[in-house]
């Protein structure tokens, strides 16, 4: 997707959200193109909203970009409250799985079960022990990053990653690849965002 591809897709909206995300292990390079991206999106596109999670590299870099430029306009989900308090962005809002409603919390576990099935007994048996709990945590946080469960916090528009394009789908970050694209949300990889710099 070229930047004037994604452009279109942001005037259809009012107030846009884009989730900017992807891998741990980012190589320096694309580290710091991410932080630019970040940067440019944010000044082009004053009213875009972006979504991340609270993970090193990929998130940090991108939130980074958008930090330089209006960090209240990052919304930042955790897998639970205490998650990484001591390196927050001042100004952005985190959630987390623990502010859902019974009712949401429900759908989100669902959608994460329907979009990776490989999953679905980590979950039903989270509750068994810590470990479990930790794990299931940070997939329901994956999937609530691209799920609207609030009319304050809507579905993204798309979706940017850093990934191992040689294995697209695995991981955390492959699983909220698949919610996206099971919910029709475009996704951009960074074989096409980095050349929007």
């Amino acid at each position: 997707m070229n930047y004037n591809q994604f452009k279109e897709i942001l005037a259809k909206y009012n107030d846009p959200v884009v989730l900017i995300e992807g891998k741990r292990n980012i190589p320096k390079n694309y580290y710091d193109k991410a932080v630019k991206v970040g940067e440019k999106l944010a000044k082009d596109f004053p009213r875009l909203i972006f979504r991340t999670g609270n993970a090193s590299g990929t998130d940090e870099a991108f939130s980074l970009g958008v930090k330089n430029v209006d960090p209240t306009r990052l919304q930042i989900v955790i897998p639970y409250n205490s998650h990484k308090k001591n390196k927050r962005i001042i100004g952005a809002i985190y959630v987390s799985p623990e502010s859902l409603s019974d009712v949401a919390e429900k759908e989100i576990i669902n959608q994460t079960i329907k979009d990776t099935p490989k999953y679905k007994s980590l979950i039903e048996n989270m509750n068994k022990n810590a470990s479990l709990t930790a794990k299931a945590k940070y997939l329901i946080r994956d999937t609530m990053k691209v799920c609207k469960y609030t009319e304050l916090f809507d579905s993204p528009v798309a979706a940017l990653f850093y990934v191992d394009l040689s294995n697209i789908e695995s991981g955390g970050t492959g699983h909220t690849i698949r919610v996206c694209k099971n919910m029709n949300i475009p996704v951009i990889f960074q074989d096409s965002w980095e050349n929007w710099i």
